[in-house]
Parts: structure tokens; C-alpha cells; sequence
């Protein structure tokens, strides 16, 4: 095969998974900011390894096998905080995840769209609930509010990004 139309279907793979890439990798880094950074870093080395990526092999899978690879990095670079998820934890974090995005088509351009509805305070309380060590019970402590009130809250938050995604899912405004 040509060089030029190998590098075309490479950067068609790359791009294209683009979404399904981001959401694997925010399941694994809860954290919108660290997971475009690993999601960067993530496409800097796809695009370093072109030339090992074969037509016709599943390109997806090499793709999360490498952010794989890259959410590792970005913990043990983060190895100082005490909310570092160990290798077996996180590995079986992204084999769930990749296992969940390679069986449905995650509606992450739908999420994303509803999450960026949601007020500033109400992301706010999301990153905050799932980045990694959080939990209802510390979130309560440093808000002063009860574990109960919190959780109330987050589970509005939820309802609200369930409904939004279902109704642009069902109106057919993913495309």
C-alpha cells in the first residue's frame, strides 16, 4: 500500500475515534482537564507509531491499549497524591470501560453537550464526586452539608444529564 494513502487512513482511524478514545479514558481519569491532557499525549504516540499501525487490524483497540499505557504514566507522574488508583485497580477499571465502549456506541457527544448545560457549580460538584479517592462523605465535610444533602445533589445532577441524553438520543440530535 502507498505511503500517502496508508498516512490518509491512519489520520481517518485517528480521527474518528476521537470520542470513543476521550470517554475510555475519562472512565479511567474522571477529571475532564487531566483526561485531555492524557487524551493528547494519547494521540501524540498513536501518531509517533503510525507506521506500526496495519490496514485492516481493529484500530480502536490499539488506540486503548496506548491510552492505557498513557493513564498509567499519568498516574505514577501523579504518584504523590494519595488518591492514586493501583495497576491491577486500573487495569480492571479499563478493561470494564473498554469492554462498555467497544459493546455499545457510547452517546458521548450527547453527554458531553448536556454536561456543558449544567451549571459551572454543578460540573463543579461532578468532577469533584468522581476524581479519583472522592467520596460523598469527604465532599459533605469540606461543603459543610450532610452526606445526605450531597447525595440528593449529585443524584439530581445525574437525573438531569440521564433525561438530557435520552431526549437528544430520541430527537436524533447526535449526528
Amino acid at each position: 500500500m502507498d505511503e500517502y494513502v496508508q498516512s490518509e487512513e491512519f489520520v481517518r482511524e485517528l480521527t474518528g475515534c476521537q470520542d470513543a478514545l476521550f470517554a475510555f479514558i475519562l472512565s479511567l481519569l474522571p477529571v475532564d482537564d487531566a483526561a485531555r491532557d492524557v487524551l493528547q499525549d494519547t494521540n501524540v504516540v498513536l501518531w509517533r507509531k503510525a507506521g506500526e499501525y496495519r490496514s485492516g487490524t481493529r484500530f480502536l483497540s490499539w488506540a486503548f491499549k496506548v491510552a492505557r499505557l498513557e493513564v498509567h504514566a499519568y498516574y505514577k507522574k501523579a504518584a504523590r497524591d494519595r488518591h492514586v488508583f493501583d495497576d491491577s485497580l486500573l487495569d480492571s477499571f479499563a478493561d470494564e470501560a473498554e469492554r462498555r465502549a467497544s459493546d455499545s456506541g457510547l452517546p458521548v457527544r450527547e453527554l458531553e453537550h448536556c454536561v456543558k448545560q449544567l451549571t459551572d457549580h454543578q460540573r463543579e460538584l461532578l468532577a469533584e464526586r468522581y476524581a479519583p479517592g472522592s467520596s460523598v462523605t469527604a465532599m459533605a465535610e469540606n461543603r459543610q452539608q450532610s452526606a445526605a444533602a450531597v447525595s440528593v445533589t449529585l443524584s439530581r445532577i445525574r437525573r438531569t444529564l440521564r433525561e438530557c441524553v435520552s431526549q437528544r438520543l430520541s430527537r436524533g440530535e447526535s449526528k
